[in-house]
């Protein structure tokens, strides 16, 4: 379970981020975050991955406060993908990329080998292995930070708008990647802006509001009135529009 418990996180005193989350997410359990931007999304995910500590209150997993471990620990649970694919990748050839963090683990060469070719394979990015990985598509680079979340096999994975810089074929693949780790009983949470996304992919919707908790509750209900959507630039202020009417309506 992932819990945040009376959470508080503020940039500067007077700069208040998150106020008094209390939230609790079930193993297994396949959630989306949406808000405005500056609602406290991002800086959300970044607490749960132990990325940044809170000013108050507590962050755990599987009643492990993500505070007190080390680092090396939370990545063997925990897969992070960042909206920005480029702040993630460090090699110089996308199957060297995926292997970094099982080297760190010091796994055996041979489950190394095994984990990044079946990675490559899921990600379909195998002819691209011996790539640099900046000097592939938006698209692609995403793709390879994805295939480094399956070679680790975390049981969390806190996704930054994953459906980003996908053309069609891409997000194809990445659902289906969603799918499988949904099947492994991986525990999913997910920043996204397109209803359609989260209406395939997520079984509960959490959105925040001035950094505050305003709703949480199945997706499907939460997203009913938005059958025909299609994705667009509308579709944050959209979806937002949508979820006021449902939880405030006249």
């Amino acid at each position: 379970m992932l819990n945040f418990d009376r959470l508080c996180f503020s940039w500067a005193p007077d700069n208040p981020c998150l106020h008094d989350i209390t939230l609790q997410i079930a193993s297994g359990e396949q959630v989306a975050i949406v808000g405005d931007n500056g609602a406290g999304k991002s800086t959300l995910l970044r607490l749960a991955a132990g990325l940044l500590a809170p000013t108050s209150g507590t962050v755990s997993w599987q009643q492990q406060d993500l505070c007190e471990q080390r680092a090396l620990a939370r990545a063997s649970q925990i897969g992070f993908l960042f909206q920005e694919s480029e702040r993630q990748l460090f090699h110089s050839r996308v199957d060297d990329e995926i292997a970094f963090g099982l080297r760190l683990q010091k796994q055996p060469g041979e489950e190394i080998r095994e984990r990044v070719a079946a990675a490559l394979a899921q990600c379909e990015l195998t002819a691209w292995a011996a790539s640099h990985p900046l000097d592939l598509d938006a698209g692609q680079r995403r793709m390879v930070a994805v295939a480094c979340l399956h070679a680790m096999q975390p049981e969390l994975l806190l996704l930054d708008e994953p459906s980003r810089d996908f053309d069609p074929h891409w997000l194809a693949i990445l659902e289906r990647w969603l799918a499988s780790e949904r099947a492994k009983g991986t525990t999913i949470v997910a920043i996204s802006h397109d209803a359609e996304f989260v209406r395939r992919n997520f079984t509960t919707l959490i959105e925040l509001k001035a950094g505050r908790l305003v709703a949480h509750g199945p997706a499907a209900e939460r997203l009913s009135a938005l059958n025909g959507y299609h994705q667009d630039e509308k579709s944050s202020a959209l979806l937002l529009a949508t979820l006021a009417r449902a939880e405030h309506p006249r």
